[in-house]
């Protein structure tokens, strides 16, 4: 157990690496909607905090009849000085035991995240990452690039501002985007329509609830629910008593040194 959740580490820090090279080459802006990925690419916000549940629910109905349905959450918070809280479920609680939740806490003043793990087998330690203080020019030109490259039919993208809604008590932008792909694009013999569909607050410059439609996966919603606007308790974006912060660095080292020895 414990050498899954260390690759699982390890494996997240890449991932997390990744997203940060990503927001420097986003051809536009991205708007955070309580998601890890989202929560780095997107630019700080101060003066707007709150605290949410991100609710994702995904249905999708086989051939036969048969429905599969998923639900998952998980707690998001920001404060009046940007930064960010996010939270991700690793293993479910049992026999007793509490949860395991990894958090992660965006500090754009600081220009850091700090990571840390709380349930049962888990170290008292915080990992924290430096971040690039400034992030390079968009390279759009590389995107077309690549997209002219593909012979394949291309997708048709159509997108729809729709009229203003209003969620949590709070006024939001409603833009529906219909993508076609169209015959031969993915082994299909007949055109597939998609529907993804986007409830924006543009004071919070927050993604309220997004909505998708693929035949092939189902339907798949992401809403922020129960919502409040109220400042979040500070001891949030801090690490728990009793654990020491430590580089990142220093805790990947310790992490291969202890894999190396698992695997003698």
């Amino acid at each position: 157990m414990r050498r899954t959740m260390a690759v699982g580490f390890l494996a997240l820090m890449t991932t997390l690496a990744g997203a940060q090279a990503t927001a420097s080459d986003a051809p536009q802006e991205v708007i955070a909607n309580g998601g890890l990925i989202h929560t780095l690419m997107a630019a700080p916000v101060v003066g707007q905090p709150y605290s949410a549940m991100q609710v994702r629910r995904i249905k999708r109905v086989l051939a036969d009849g048969t429905r599969i349905s998923h639900h998952g959450h998980h707690s998001v918070a920001r404060d009046s000085a940007g930064r960010v809280r996010v939270e991700r479920r690793m293993e479910e609680a049992q026999n007793g035991q509490p949860e395991t939740v990894m958090v992660f806490v965006l500090d754009p003043v600081a220009h850091t995240m700090m990571i840390w793990t709380t349930g049962p087998r888990t170290t008292k330690v915080a990992t924290l990452i430096r971040l690039p203080e400034k992030k390079e020019a968009a390279k759009p030109a590389a995107e077309k690039q690549q997209a002219a490259e593909d012979s394949r039919p291309q997708p048709v993208v159509t997108t729809e501002d729709l009229a203003p809604d209003t969620l949590q008590g709070l006024p939001v932008t409603v833009r529906k985007v219909t993508t076609v792909v169209p015959i031969g694009r993915s082994g299909n013999d007949a055109p597939i329509t998609k529907i993804h569909e986007t409830w924006t607050s543009p004071d919070l410059k927050l993604v309220m609830k997004e909505q998708w439609e693929d035949p092939r996966s189902g339907e798949q919603t992401v809403e922020l629910d129960p919502f409040s606007r109220a400042e979040p308790d500070p001891a949030l974006f801090r690490a728990p008593a009793g654990y020491s912060v430590k580089d990142v660095r220093q805790t990947l080292k310790e992490l291969q040194e202890r894999l190396d020895q698992m695997s003698n």
